[in-house]
């Protein structure tokens, strides 16, 4: 008999033996194959555990959802089995809770107060370590400690960078998600620990979409106010310009007047609008206005003349105009 040592946990083996006589120089076949499978031990790994809080919906009730990510140990402990969620006020221990989920997500319906949550994952060989997150009250406020946060696309990567004002801090969540993503699930996020600097590789982010990114400094279990920023890894000019509103025009004068393009076909900052005019058989003549401009004042124009106008709006990879519109001043 062989003891066979250094197995990794919950894995199936295959095991096959050969012999020689002492008097022989060759072996014989092998024996068919005989297949086992080692113990399972409990998880030996924390959950990724995150939450998303939305307002609250009714009086005194706010949905907490909670995600996480599957244990990727390696070699794996064994097969997960479920997750036990525990959860209770932070001043009544008694009060606890416990749900069991299969899934790697679940909706808690919580009261005003704080509260402390905890997920273990579990298989038949018992549950991981705690992963404990705190809930803090509906009326907690906490002080702002990150300063600014800034990001930058390399050709592989996306970087964010930020700066806290207290330097005891030393772990950090990032989280993103697309700006028109109304599903709190929809969203990921990474652990940071010792730096204030993240990256990751440049396909996790879409081309063109806009992304919010916030950082949130933690306190061991607790969650301070997180600074949000908003960014593309890559732009391009928007998929349409705006409209143009010729309203009533006066005599030497006219408020043009336009819509901001939607989102979802910005694919950029939009940083100005550029307004140009002809008169007819006339020179084409533009204004540019900041982005946060919507009208626009046009002066000393040709009385009794028709116009034509249109409005490009631009980003940092180009503009795109809206269609030319025409108007004609009055005679007196």
């Amino acid at each position: 008999s062989c003891n066979l040592t250094g197995l990794w946990d919950s894995t199936e083996y295959s095991v096959a033996i050969q012999c020689i006589s002492v008097m022989s120089v060759f072996w014989s076949e092998w024996s068919r194959g005989k297949t086992a499978s080692t113990e399972e031990k409990a998880p030996s790994e924390k959950v990724d555990l995150w939450r998303v809080i939305e307002s609250s919906h009714s009086a005194g009730s706010r949905s907490v959802h909670l995600m996480w990510k599957p244990l990727n140990s390696f070699p794996p402990s064994g097969r997960i089995l479920g997750y036990k969620i525990q959860y209770f006020p932070e001043n009544n221990a008694e009060l606890k809770m416990t749900n069991i989920s299969t899934d790697k997500k679940i909706i808690l319906l919580l009261n005003e107060e704080a509260y402390i949550i905890s997920i273990t994952a579990y298989n038949s060989g018992g549950n991981s370590p705690e992963a404990i997150l705190r809930i803090p009250s509906t009326d907690e406020k906490t002080s702002q400690v990150i300063e600014t946060v800034r990001t930058f696309t390399t050709n592989e990567e996306v970087v964010v960078e930020w700066i806290a004002s207290e330097p005891e801090v030393t772990d950090y969540v990032v989280e993103w998600y697309e700006e028109l993503e109304t599903d709190p699930f929809g969203r990921s996020w990474q652990y940071v620990s010792n730096s204030t600097y993240w990256k990751t590789n440049k396909k996790n982010f879409k081309p063109f979409i806009c992304y919010n990114i916030s950082v949130y400094p933690l306190y061991g279990n607790k969650v301070a106010a997180p600074y949000s920023i908003q960014t593309y890894v890559q732009e391009k000019q928007p998929s349409e310009g705006p409209v143009a509103d010729t309203g009533i025009p006066g005599k030497n004068e006219v408020t043009i007047k336009w819509k901001e393009i939607s989102k979802g076909k910005r694919n950029g900052f939009i940083s100005n609008y550029t307004i140009f005019y002809k008169p007819e058989d006339g020179k084409e003549l533009n204004e540019t206005v900041n982005s946060d401009v919507l009208q626009y004042r046009l002066k000393s124009l040709q009385a009794n003349t028709q116009y034509t106008v249109y409005i490009m709006a631009s980003n940092g990879a180009g503009g795109t105009s809206g269609e030319p519109k025409t108007f004609k001043t009055l005679k007196f």
